[in-house]
């Protein structure tokens, strides 16, 4: 295994070498190509010399969240739920352009937690997210190299993003469950990344390595210190990606090389009209449904002792398993968005399997820890539960003029018709001072997929003062 892996990064260091010697080209015209690391410097430096800058922003947050928890719940939770909860945190986010060449940035939280059995600055209570940390080269004109811990993000889809390959293990506490804005605000993974723009297209490569054993998934609501280097950097890893921009198509192809096998993706969006646009990602790999997964990973790390067997007996091996997101975009002329997309989880559950789910964790309170867990890595993997999903996003900015932008997100199983939706507001009463309202809801029967969640209603009032 690591002699494949180190042939891949010689490979990787080969090719940023060749985009080191390629001559210049002009200036790329289309900056929607750039990356979203790169887009600022490029964006922001002209052919002449630059002087040292700063910019960015911080930000103080106080979101306070409230649940109605169900008392009734079909599979009892193995751990204390929580009723009520506030997180206050220090955000900040900053590129210093060192010279016209070197740009530093920096991306972290600082939060403390109260809550239940939390008091405040307590034992557990003050923890930090170092989300990323990382410099960027410019060796020539339209040739990058960038290095240390970076958020790269793949896939035109909203809900779920199979070309995504470094979103496992990468989340930290939001209010939003916007998929979208969690694939904004996770941590980033520390790797070597070469990427080569030019004016109809982008090559990518990065090499990530392994510094730390896998981490344990964590179950409690404690905060922590650690900069969790054993959830993203548990194993070698390996992308090389290449996209086009043709007329109003635009392909992406990806390879992704890790400790399950080689991972082979394909993203497309195309522009149907002035206000629809229609996209599809897919991937596939030959590994082990999602209960093999997570069983695996618990042993792995002590959660579970070796010799347990899987709660639902639903593996059967290896097989090549496909993951698929299509949908659409429309957009008013009033700047509504809306957003429709189905997606495919070969390796997520069926009905079968789902009520298999429910009848073992209500029958017994070992086997109850087992299935929470593996709805819980599903969770921690960014992949869904479940083989089919219907996911639905309005974003409706400027409802009034530059103070109320509105939301919503919603999640729906197609089985037993049980849905997972989340309102928001954003109000701007200046340009420092903003509040914002999340009203989430999980309907459905005793027995359904979000019917099934410990919590039926939650309310997080949050206020974003800017520095």
């Amino acid at each position: 295994m690591m002699s494949r892996f180190a042939s891949l990064f010689l490979i990787c260091c080969l090719i940023c070498l060749s985009f080191t010697l390629a001559y210049c080209e002009s200036e790329d015209s289309d900056l929607d190509l750039i990356p979203h690391t790169l887009e600022n410097l490029e964006a922001n430096k002209s052919s002449q010399d630059i002087t040292s800058s700063i910019s960015g922003k911080t930000y103080v947050e106080d979101a306070v969240t409230g649940w109605l928890n169900r008392s009734d719940l079909q599979v009892p939770l193995p751990i204390q739920n929580l009723n009520l909860r506030n997180r206050i945190s220090l955000d900040i986010d900053y590129k210093w352009q060192i010279d016209k060449w070197v740009t530093l940035s920096l991306s972290d939280r600082l939060n403390d937690y109260v809550g239940n059995s939390i008091s405040l600055f307590s034992n557990g209570s003050v923890g930090n997210d170092f989300r990323e940390g990382f410099l960027t080269f410019e060796v020539f004109q339209g040739n990058y190299l960038e290095a240390g811990r970076i958020n790269i993000k793949n896939g035109t889809a909203l809900g779920y993003n199979p070309t995504d390959f470094f979103k496992t293990q990468s989340t930290v506490n939001i209010v939003s469950m916007d998929p979208s804005a969690m694939k904004d605000d996770r941590l980033g993974t520390v790797m070597i990344e070469g990427q080569r723009i030019w004016e109809n297209g982008t090559v990518t490569v990065a090499f990530s390595p392994k510094l730390q054993k896998e981490s344990p998934l964590v179950t409690s609501s404690t905060a922590s210190w650690d900069a969790l280097f054993g959830k993203t950097n548990y194993t070698n890893r390996f992308l090389s990606s290449l996209s086009f921009n043709i007329a109003s198509l635009n392909p992406q192809a990806l390879i992704f090389f890790d400790d399950i096998g080689t991972h082979l993706g394909l993203s497309l969006s195309q522009i149907i009209s002035s206000s629809v646009v229609g996209y599809l990602e897919w991937a596939g790999v030959s590994e082990e449904n999602l209960e093999g997964r997570a069983i695996a990973s618990a042993r792995n790390t002590g959660l579970l002792s070796s010799g347990t067997p899987p709660a639902l007996q639903s593996n059967s091996g290896q097989a090549f398993q496909h993951d698929i997101a299509v949908g659409a975009s429309w957009t008013s002329d009033s700047k509504l968005t809306i957003n429709l997309e189905y997606h495919y989880h070969q390796a997520g559950f069926n009905g079968s399997d789902f009520n298999r789910w429910v009848s073992l964790g209500k029958s017994n309170s070992t086997l109850a820890q087992e299935v929470w867990f593996i709805r819980q890595y599903a969770s921690d993997q960014q992949e869904p539960l479940m083989q089919h999903e219907i996911f639905a996003r309005f974003d409706y900015p400027d409802v009034i003029q530059s103070k109320l932008n509105l939301g919503l997100v919603a999640f729906f199983s197609p089985y037993d018709g049980s849905v997972l939706v989340q309102e928001s507001g954003q109000y701007f009463l200046s340009r420092v001072l903003t509040f914002g309202g999340f009203l989430s809801e999980s309907s459905g029967s005793k027995s359904s997929e979000y019917g099934t969640l410990p919590w039926a209603l939650s309310l997080t009032l949050r206020v974003l003062w800017y520095l």
